[in-house]
């Protein structure tokens, strides 16, 4: 499988702007996720969670469109989210899209992002995507593609980010350490389409966006 979208139920701005993302993509809609997916008319291919943000007239519409639905309760050890990761590395995409990963709950975005490592550690490419922000997680080298002029930050989340080395960005950085507790990494800019980074060691995001 090339290409996989997960869809969750937080807030999704410009959502019609997103319809090219789900081109030849397998789609995962956790909860109510649903939603998002409905007003596309767009069918995904499986359904996960506990259902208890979505309406039931919904899930029951497509229910009968055969579309495998898998039910959890709702109080469990994993978010509904988690869940649906695992399911999607299990397929072996080569790469993964999460949306409506991020919104109101801070915890259930910082936690969205953080399980980003689930799919590095499957050799597997991933990003969760909102209509500002493209996030990677990362431990050792990557190479991304932006336009021109597109803001990138690396922001660590290891006490240290050692070796750093970055090609194609307006302020180079040279074998540096990047700091937990600091703001070094933060708004470099694209020079070209085509940007490196490389690591000696480390764990850090890598963040395009733009205002």
């Amino acid at each position: 499988m090339n290409k996989c979208v997960i869809v969750a139920s937080g807030p999704i701005e410009r959502l019609d702007e997103m319809r090219a993302r789900f081109d030849d993509a397998y789609i995962i809609s956790v909860d109510g996720g649903l939603r998002h997916l409905d007003h596309l008319n767009i069918k995904p291919d499986v359904i996960i969670g506990d259902f208890d943000s979505v309406d039931s007239a919904l899930l029951e519409r497509y229910r009968t469109d055969d579309i495998p639905i898998y039910s959890y309760p709702s109080r469990k050890d994993a978010t509904d989210s988690e869940l649906a990761i695992d399911y999607a590395i299990e397929l072996s995409p080569k790469e993964v899209t999460l949306m409506g990963m991020t919104g109101k709950r801070m915890d259930h975005a910082i936690t969205n992002i953080h399980l980003l490592k689930r799919f590095w550690n499957h050799d597997i490419l991933a990003c969760v995507l909102d209509y500002y922000n493209r996030i990677y997680y990362c431990s050792g080298d990557m190479t991304l593609h932006g336009e021109i002029g597109d803001f990138i930050s690396i922001v660590p989340i290891s006490q240290e980010v050692k070796e750093v080395k970055t090609f194609g960005l307006e302020y180079p950085l040279e074998n540096e350490t990047l700091h937990f507790h600091e703001s070094r990494g933060v708004s470099n800019v694209f020079l070209e389409h085509e940007v490196r980074i490389e690591t000696g060691s480390g764990e850090f995001l890598i963040i395009l966006s733009k205002d």
